[in-house]
């Protein structure tokens, strides 16, 4: 039964919404909030591979149009391993872009400062900061009437004048729109 369900669901978002994810129109109007979990890979420009993390981000804002929303954001990753631990984050000003206005797909954006940070236990800790970037999209999956289950991935870069970060996201978050 349970298996049931979720191939109708799954079919439904494959050639349009399900009868339970349309009974939630996708209006956009008034204040929003969206805030996300998920794993992140880890990357710079003199580093020999990728390590892999906890990340996540938080943003919110206003709706100006039901296609364009703008906001500030948040963008982190973090790792600790044997009593050290390195985070890189992102604070930008944001906007988000819904092709349609009735769709749930988004592109997002975000320019503003970027942090990178180490902390080693005996030895202290160190941060940086610099530009940050980040570019994304998502969808948003109605739940209810304000409130959207939110699949997304992001990319953001930080450069400071000794060191860069680039980090790859995926992950899952929750987006509410109030009126």
């Amino acid at each position: 039964m349970k298996r049931s369900l979720l191939l109708c669901l799954i079919g439904g978002l494959s050639v349009g919404a399900s009868p339970a994810l349309a009974q939630h129109s996708q209006t956009r109007q008034g204040f929003w909030f969206n805030v996300g979990l998920g794993y992140g890979s880890l990357g710079c420009q003199g580093c020999s591979g990728r390590t892999g993390g906890l990340s996540g981000g938080l943003s919110l804002g206003g709706t100006l149009t039901p296609k364009l929303l703008l906001g500030v954001g948040t963008t982190g990753w973090r790792k600790s391993e044997n009593g050290a631990t390195l985070t890189v984050g992102t604070l930008d000003a944001r906007v988000r872009y819904y092709p349609s206005a009735t769709g749930g797909f988004f592109l997002t954006g975000g320019l503003g400062l970027g942090s990178i940070g180490a902390n080693a236990s005996g030895f202290g800790s160190a941060s940086e900061t610099g530009v940050g970037l980040m570019l994304g999209l998502g969808v948003d999956l109605r739940i209810g009437n304000s409130l959207s289950v939110t699949p997304f991935w992001n990319g953001f870069a930080i450069n400071t004048s000794n060191s860069d970060a680039n980090v790859g996201q995926i992950g899952i978050g929750l987006t509410t729109h109030t009126h």
